[in-house]
């Protein structure tokens, strides 16, 4: 670990209060979503989901409690992991991962959340029987069938997952998805359903483990909908730290 100090932060008052007081407004919303399904709060996981957001405002997040955090790219997982060494947290990667990329992944990845091919998996499994180490992921499932969405189609799934058993440095916690970015609860709610009801199928069939149910589904705009629908982590960015600067 690295033993550099991390650097002085340029965030004003106002910006930090910013951030905790959304954080807080999260936790609020997610616990009211979860006992509305009949669930405690401690039954969902809050993920921040940190693309672009730099490591003084992850900082903040992190010395306020909120320890599991999500990058959608690789060189961002690395390039913020030193900044943040000194922090208890979990990264997760959890956007499309390129195989020519896994090795810097497991680097610094306590879990891959878009496993979604079984090239991908066996290159990631080849790489920790090397390492001899293990890793969580979770199989990323396209439940809106948009092109434009990585994950294996909901159809194709249980042959991947059947796959991945030979794997034994991964070990499966659940399914995750990216939601249909619809304008209303009924054109968003089915890409919900369809992951939690195929996570029951699996499990009862016996293709996935029982340990395996979790579900990482819902953003910023639609998490109390995931919720209702079963996530049990929903990965949250611009309610915490504001719009995104792509600048």
């Amino acid at each position: 670990m690295s033993t550099s100090q991390p650097a002085e932060s340029t965030l004003s008052d106002t910006e930090i209060a910013s951030i905790t007081g959304n954080l807080d407004e999260v936790a609020d919303r997610v616990r009211a979503a979860a006992g509305a399904s009949g669930r405690s709060g401690d039954d969902v996981q809050v993920l921040l989901a940190t693309k672009t957001q730099p490591a003084e405002k992850i900082r903040i997040a992190l010395e306020y409690g909120f320890t599991l955090i999500g990058e959608n790219k690789v060189q961002e997982l690395v390039g913020k992991a030193e900044e943040l060494a000194d922090l208890d947290h979990e990264a997760h990667l959890i956007g499309p991962l390129q195989k020519n990329k896994v090795n810097h992944t497991l680097r610094h990845a306590h879990c891959i959340q878009s496993v979604d091919n079984l090239e991908l998996a066996t290159k990631i499994g080849n790489r920790l029987e090397v390492l001899d180490e293990t890793i969580d992921i979770f199989v990323q499932v396209n439940t809106s069938r948009e092109d434009s969405k990585s994950g294996i189609a909901r159809e194709d799934a249980e042959a991947l997952i059947t796959e991945l058993r030979g794997l034994t440095r991964m070990r499966l916690r659940g399914l995750m998805t990216i939601g249909l970015p619809g304008r209303t609860p009924e054109e968003i709610r089915p890409s919900y359903s369809d992951l939690r009801e195929l996570r029951d199928r699996l499990i009862g069939a016996g293709v996935m483990p029982a340990e395996a149910n979790e579900l990482s589904m819902g953003m910023s705009n639609d998490f109390e909908l995931a919720i209702a629908e079963g996530a049990t982590m929903v990965r949250v960015g611009s309610s915490v730290f504001g719009a995104r600067d792509y600048s």
